[in-house]
């Protein structure tokens, strides 16, 4: 029997003809050999009791699990999906099915306004009792209260459909009838807001009554006007100086008549028990100013004043795209510790969120601030290489001593939390920690017989878990939190392999492609904050993620489209590369010009690093211009691409190997292929002599380490790829394993025996990109790889890498048709190897000494283990 599953449905772009939509599914069967013959997806309109038919494909004879179709979907409205799947021998499959809200597909069915507090003095209403100071910094000593806003509207009958449409500048949570709507966290999120500002869209319908009904609105500064960044001299009120809301209600009667509820000068306003929030510095509480029963009918908003209307012109509101943030999962505490007058708590990981705590038997009236961080220094949380954020969260107790606090309009990075101002007792059980991030699915395992590799692995996912929250940062913790270009090219194939991460990153790169200049040139960081001073455009290597994260994207779906959206992107950049490499070499104009960022006790050649990129990458868009049609422009990309390459022989190589053979060197003149044939055999040599004397070390960086692996196993050292990666001593994974990391560190070095804490400036203990040796322990380790030129996994080479480093491993791997497992073990005499393919994927087996053509289902094969020893060095 076949079986559909994980059905997606997204809306990509609107237009007179309708909107495209994408439907995406999995496969999976009971039998060898089955597949997809035929495919149908029926469309309903959900209006209440009444659903009609919108769409029919009709059967189709299709065998793929992506479709795409432009249908004359309407806005403010709830659909059901229907698949249905029949195999090749004609049988009926299990379907699936699924349901999509829309939002506004023409901007101009907006008709709400921009709403905010009234700037005039007196313009905001009073407190309902004297706010406390919270000992505030020179920082924060004039952050404004986030809004409370509300609306009370009548209804003399219930609607068919009632869908509410909300954003903010700023981040906001958003209420009916005292209910919160939906579950997204800081909505919408951060994209370059000066062309475009998401809007989600929900369904409320069941939430409505007769009578009076309230909408109501929590709205924070967020990235809008809040902290952002590490330039103090512009550190926040980047994009506006206050945080503003829109929202609009759009009911469908019984009778076919329609009825909008919008934000509007209607709206009323006054702060409440929320005193401060932001995203770098934290969020304070004040339980005396609570206002009960706000968001709700019922309440009596009399001394509440008007708001103002901010803008009356809508901009560049968009329907949400992309995963929302959401509340991911929940750590209890592993200790709490009394030290001094703190109280230390330790969540036994390293985590992006906030705390939840349940505060009783408190002092009235109590100050209690819990500040986070990600290590200790001694006893003490190490909260120094934070830099300027505070990360401080605080509450005010009322005279009853107790309340629950849990921030909800910021974010931390932490592992432990130093809590001050408790007066009474607090059991494990009275705190937890509420993870925060993009709500992506799980699409990758991994699992082996050493400690070390599944902590490292591990490690990898907390790290991706903590950074991609809304865009891919490159540090959830100190004042940054950037979404560093670099960072993210060299990790995509890592995440793409751990979660269904394609529409997180071609979200980001909706605003990669609207930052580019004119000219061609990438910023280092994308979004680019406003008037930030340090961040440059046009680094070798970061600015190349206008063609590797198209590229890594389309390599794990298959979905070439996301080729065709950032083509042109690919071509300027790549035209502005050469423009300044007019030899070949790219030997000036680099922008920041960063290097192999990080490497330890190796400089590599800068230009030698702008050079191999540029060769690479001019690769990859030659590859792309034949795939997406443009032949002529393949040819000259090839032209282009041959002429770096002997630009870099010219400049880096002599018949010796390569002049300056650093790790990092040699790993990208293998791995692009960018040295003849008896010179790359030298630089094999000069690769393998620096391993050895280096008693087995890396020495690589951020754009070094994830060539190693897989370019060691290549050139046969098996052995020294598997040294690296178990290796404990510094620098390597396994040092910081060793001394209790639980995510990726940003450097080797963030903390040693001997030097204590790398230097306050730049030491983030949750960092992904030297954690792109994830794809290796799929591809290599467990060996889920693609034969040449396949994109989506549909022609799979499954070549585990056995070795006896390791007595088992095994990984599995959501591919767009279905799922891919391999996995092997000692047993007895040899390695037992087991894989399994999909519905529709075909499949290379390759083992020590023996290849096997298989299809899809489940195979096992047996391996002498002489066979595995003999191919060791």
């Amino acid at each position: 029997m076949l079986t559909a599953y994980a059905l997606s449905v997204e809306v990509e772009e609107t237009s007179a003809r309708g909107s495209l939509t994408r439907f995406a599914w999995r496969l999976r069967a009971d039998e060898p050999a089955e597949d997809q013959g035929a495919m149908r997806i029926r469309i309903e309109r959900v209006d209440g009791d009444r659903t009609p038919l919108v769409v029919d494909t009709g059967w189709r004879d299709d065998r793929e699990v992506l479709f795409r179709e432009t249908l004359p979907l309407e806005s403010s409205s709830r659909y059901r999906v229907r698949l249905e799947v029949r195999g090749v021998d004609g049988r009926l499959g299990t379907g699936d099915e699924t349901d999509f809200v829309t939002g506004y597909l023409d901007p101009s069915q907006w008709r709400a306004q921009w709403i905010g507090r009234d700037p005039e003095p007196g313009g905001a209403a009073a407190p309902v009792a004297a706010p406390r100071d919270f000992g505030r910094s020179w920082q924060t000593m004039y952050s404004p209260a986030p809004l409370q806003l509300r609306h009370s509207f009548q209804l003399d009958r219930l609607p068919v459909r009632a869908v509410l449409h909300c954003t903010a500048r700023g981040i906001h949570l958003s209420y009916l009838n005292g209910e919160r709507v939906g579950d997204r966290e800081l909505a919408p999120g951060w994209t370059d807001y000066a062309t475009r500002i998401e809007s989600d869209s929900f369904d409320v319908t069941d939430r409505l009554v007769i009578g009076e009904n309230v909408v109501a609105a929590l709205v924070a500064d967020g990235w809008w006007a809040g902290y952002v960044g590490f330039d103090t001299r512009r550190h926040a009120k980047l994009y506006g100086d206050a945080p503003q809301y829109l929202a609009q209600l759009e009911l469908l009667m019984p009778d076919g008549s329609r009825r909008i509820v919008v934000s509007s000068e209607e709206w009323f306003e006054r702060p409440g028990h929320v005193a401060m929030a932001d995203l770098l510095m934290g969020e304070y509480h004040d339980v005396a100013l609570e206002t009960p029963g706000w968001t709700a009918p019922g309440f009596d908003s009399r001394d509440w004043r008007p708001v103002a209307v901010a803008d009356t012109e809508l901009g560049p509101v968009v329907p949400a795209s992309g995963p929302p943030i959401r509340v991911i999962d929940r750590l209890a505490a592993t200790s709490v510790t009394s030290v001094g007058e703190t109280t230390v708590v330790d969540f036994g990981q390293n985590l992006v969120g906030r705390v939840r705590l349940t505060l009783k038997d408190q002092r009235p009236g109590a100050l209690v601030r819990i500040r986070h961080g990600e290590m200790l220094d001694g006893e003490s949380v190490y909260t120094a290489n934070l830099r300027s954020a505070e990360a401080t969260d605080a509450i005010a107790l009322d005279d009853r001593g107790a309340a629950v606090f849990e921030p909800q309009l910021t974010i931390h990075g932490f592992r432990y939390v130093a809590i001050e101002g408790l007066t009474g007792r607090l059991d494990p059980e009275d705190i937890a920690a509420i993870v925060v991030g993009s709500d992506l699915p799980d699409t990758g395992t991994f699992a082996c017989s050493s400690p070390l590799l599944n902590q490292l692995y591990e490690n990898i996912r907390w790290g991706q878990r903590g950074n991609f929250v809304g865009i891919p940062t490159d540090c959830p913790q100190r004042d940054e939190r950037l979404g560093w270009t670099a960072d993210t090219q060299v990790f995509a194939p890592t995440a793409l392999f751990n979660s269904d991460a394609r529409s997180f990153l071609e979200r980001w790169l909706v605003d990669l492609r609207s930052a580019q200049d004119a000219d061609g040139a990438v910023p280092d960081v994308v979004p680019v904050p406003p008037g930030s001073a340090g961040l440059e455009r046009g680094a070798p290597a970061w600015g190349d993620a206008a063609v590797l994260v198209p590229w890594a994207i389309y390599r794990a779906t298959g979905d070439r489209r996301v080729l065709e959206r950032s083509f042109d992107s690919m071509l300027r950049w790549n035209d502005y590369c050469h423009e300044r490499a007019l030899d070949g070499v790219w030997d000036r104009a680099r922008g920041n010009d960063y290097g192999d960022w990080l490497s330890v006790d190796a400089e590599t050649s800068k230009a030698l690093v702008a050079t191999a990129y540029l060769a690479h990458t001019t690769r990859i868009v030659a590859e792309t211009a034949a795939i997406v049609g443009h032949t002529e422009l393949a040819e000259q990309m090839t032209n282009r691409t041959e002429k770096v390459v002997r630009g870099f022989r010219a400049a880096f190589l002599s018949e010796d190997g390569l002049l300056e053979p650093t790790q990092t060197a040699c790993l990208m003149t293998l791995a692009w292929r960018l040295a003849e044939a008896d010179a790359a055999a030298q630089v094999e040599r000069q690769l393998v002599a620096d391993l050895e004397a280096r008693g087995r070390r890396l020495t690589t960086g951020f754009l070094g380490v994830s060539l190693l692996c897989p370019v060691l196993a290549d050139i046969g050292r098996l052995d020294l790829a598997y040294a690296l990666l178990l290796q404990e001593e510094y620098p390597s994974w396994g040092y910081s394993i060793r001394h209790g990391a639980t995510t990726i560190w940003e450097r080797w070095d963030g903390w040693t025996e001997d030097r204590g804490f790398q230097t306050i400036a730049m030491n983030s203990f949750n960092h992904y990109s030297l954690g792109s040796v994830g794809e290796w322990l799929y591809r290599g380790v467990a060996g889920i790889d693609q034969a040449p030129g396949d994109a989506g996994f549909h022609d799979v080479i499954l070549r585990p890498l056995i070795a006896p480093d390791l007595e088992r491993a095994a990984a599995s791997f959501e591919a767009p048709r279905g799922r891919i497992s391999s996995s092997w073990r000692l047993d007895g005499e040899g390695y037992a190897v087991d894989v399994e393919l999909p519905p529709g994927v075909r499949g290379r087996v390759e083992l020590p000494g023996v290849s096997h053509d298989v299809g899809s289902g489940a195979y096992s094969f047996r391996v002498p283990l002489q066979a595995v020893l003999g191919g060791l060095r």
